[in-house]
C-alpha cells in the first residue's frame, strides 16, 4: 500500500465527548422545535425506516455500490476514522455509488451509512472530501438524520394525498413540509461547522462550497474564495425589492440545501467568532457532562433527538474531606485550580462549561440583631451595643464569598477589580 493511497493526518485536534450542541446552528435547533411538534410522528417514520428503506437501501448498497473499508479505498477509509475520531462518533458503513452528479448523503436512523456519489470523488480535493465526509458525520452526530428522512417520507406522502384529494390535501400537508423544509436547510448549516471542526481550516470548507456551486475540473483554479463571499453580499442586497423577497422565498420553500453562496458566509462568520475559538481550545459542552442544576446534582448529557452516544461513562463524584471545599478540576483557559461548581473562574473570569458538582454556597447573611438588653442595666454611653461587622468579602452583584485574591466571582463572574 503506498502513501499515496492513505490519509495524511495533520494533527488535528480531536474533541472528546462533545456535545452537538456546542456547534449546532441556532437557527438549527429553533426551527427543529417547530418539527418536534408534529408529535408521533418520529416514532411511526423511525419504524418505517428501521424495517423498510433502512433495510432496502443496505441490500442496494451492498448489491450495486463500493463498500468503502481498510482494503477498499483505503484513503477514503481513513478520512472517515479521523472524522470520527475528531467528533466521536462510532465508525458508519461506508459506500461509493456511481453516479456523476456531484453529492453526497447520511441515511438510516438505527444503523446510519455514508454515502459519496462517484462525481462528488472526482471533484473534490483530499481537504474538500475530508470536509464533505466530517459534514456527514456531523448529520449523525446532531442527530439529524432521522428527522431528515420523516421530511423525504412526508414529502412523498404528502404528493400521493394531494393527487389523490384535487390539490385539497396539501392544504393540510403544506405546513408541515414546509416547516421540514425550514428545518432541513438550518441543519445544513450545523453540518457545515461540522465540516469546518474537522478539517479546521475555513478556506477548504469555503472552497468546497465554491464547488458544490459551480465546480468544473476546466476552471477550479481560476476560482477566487473572496468573489464569491461578495455573491453572497450582493444576494442579500436583493432584499431592498420586496418583489425579490418574494421571488427568494418561492425559490428556497421547497430547498433541502441553502444556497452555497449563503453557507460559505455562514462558515466564515463562525471561523472568527469566539465559540469556534473555544471549542479549538477545548472549552465546549460535552455530552457526559451538565451544568450544575439548583435543583441538585445533574450528571446526565447533552443528547439531541436520535443521537446515542458511543459512550457515557457514569459519573462519580468526588468526596470532600474536611468539609473544605474540594477541587475537582481545572480552568480550562489558565489551569487554575476550580472549586466545586464553580460557574466562572475565579482568576481569568471564563465562563467554566459543564460544571459537574455544585459548591456549598454561603448565603447572603443578614446583620445580627442587637442582643435584648436588661432593662435595669444603663449601657454604657446610652449607646447599645452594636452587631459584629461582617468583614467577609463579598460580590457587589450577588453577596456570595469571595477572596481577596479573587479577580473574578466565582458565581456570577462579576470582575471584582472595577467598581461596576
Amino acid at each position: 500500500m503506498t502513501e499515496k493511497n492513505r490519509w495524511q493526518r495533520k494533527g488535528r485536534r480531536t474533541f472528546p465527548r462533545i456535545s452537538p450542541s456546542a456547534f449546532q446552528h441556532p437557527m438549527d435547533l429553533k426551527a427543529l422545535e417547530a418539527v418536534k411538534k408534529a408529535k408521533g410522528v418520529d416514532f411511526l417514520i423511525r419504524k418505517v425506516i428501521e424495517y423498510g428503506y433502512e433495510r432496502y437501501y443496505y441490500i442496494t448498497n451492498i448489491a450495486d455500490s463500493i463498500r468503502v473499508n481498510q482494503k477498499q479505498c483505503p484513503l477514503l477509509h481513513d478520512m472517515l476514522v479521523e472524522s470520527c475520531e475528531i467528533l466521536d462518533v462510532e465508525v458508519p458503513e461506508f459506500y461509493i455509488d456511481q453516479n456523476p452528479i456531484a453529492n453526497a448523503y447520511t441515511f438510516g436512523s438505527e444503523k446510519p451509512f455514508v454515502v459519496l456519489q462517484s462525481g462528488l470523488v472526482d471533484l473534490m480535493s483530499d481537504d474538500e472530501l475530508f470536509t464533505i465526509i466530517c459534514h456527514e458525520v456531523g448529520h449523525i452526530k446532531c442527530g439529524h438524520v432521522l428527522y431528515k428522512m420523516i421530511a423525504r417520507f412526508l414529502s412523498v406522502v404528502a404528493e400521493y394525498i394531494a393527487d389523490r384529494t384535487f390539490g385539497l390535501g396539501g392544504l393540510i400537508t403544506g405546513p408541515i413540509l414546509v416547516a421540514f423544509y425550514e428545518w432541513d436547510r438550518k441543519a445544513e448549516l450545523s453540518a457545515d461547522r461540522a465540516g469546518l471542526l474537522g478539517i479546521q481550516n475555513p478556506q477548504a470548507v469555503i472552497s468546497t462550497l465554491m464547488k458544490l456551486a459551480g465546480g468544473c475540473s476546466k476552471v477550479i483554479e481560476q476560482m477566487d474564495q473572496d468573489e464569491f463571499l461578495r455573491q453572497a453580499e450582493n444576494y442579500q442586497e436583493l432584499d431592498q425589492s420586496t418583489l425579490n423577497q418574494l421571488y427568494k422565498f418561492l425559490q428556497v420553500i421547497t430547498r433541502t440545501h441553502p444556497f452555497p453562496v449563503l453557507r460559505a458566509k455562514e462558515i466564515k462568520e463562525w471561523s472568527m467568532s469566539s465559540e469556534y475559538n473555544n471549542i479549538l481550545s477545548g472549552i465546549y459542552p460535552r455530552i457526559d457532562i451538565q451544568p450544575f442544576s439548583a435543583d441538585g446534582y445533574n450528571f446526565g448529557g447533552y443528547q439531541s433527538p436520535g443521537y446515542n452516544p458511543p459512550y457515557n461513562p457514569p459519573y462519580n463524584p468526588p468526596s470532600s474531606s474536611g468539609g473544605g471545599g474540594a477541587t475537582i478540576t481545572n480552568c480550562p483557559n489558565c489551569s487554575a485550580s476550580l472549586d466545586i461548581g464553580s460557574a466562572f473562574c475565579h482568576i481569568c473570569g471564563s465562563t467554566i462549561v459543564g460544571a459537574i458538582a455544585v459548591l456549598e454556597k454561603n448565603p447572603k447573611t443578614p446583620p445580627q440583631n442587637p442582643p435584648p438588653q436588661n432593662p435595669n442595666v444603663t449601657p454604657i454611653n446610652n449607646a447599645p451595643p452594636q452587631p459584629k461587622p461582617d468583614t467577609k468579602p463579598r460580590c457587589a452583584n450577588c453577596g456570595a464569598n469571595t477572596k481577596a485574591s479573587d479577580a473574578y466571582c466565582p458565581s456570577c463572574g462579576l470582575n471584582t477589580r472595577f467598581d461596576w
